[in-house]
């Protein structure tokens, strides 16, 4: 059995847990905005810049059916 009484500490060991939880979590919700925005940002330099992987994914060849 997972024995979790921190006696005296757990006014400090808790806080400290959910605090970095916190912050973990909050890494975590940046990147991945982050990586959207990147995502977005290139598909539209993409087709600003017609480069041949914009034109792939817009042509019905590149379509699964």
């Amino acid at each position: 059995m997972i024995d979790l009484d921190m006696g005296a500490y757990a006014g400090f060991v808790w806080p400290a847990w959910g605090i970095s939880a916190i912050v973990l979590a909050a890494l975590a919700a940046r990147a991945v905005i982050a990586a959207r925005r990147w995502n977005a940002a290139l598909k539209q330099l993409d087709q600003d810049l017609g480069t041949p992987r914009a034109r792939a994914a817009q042509s019905p060849a590149a379509q699964p059916e």
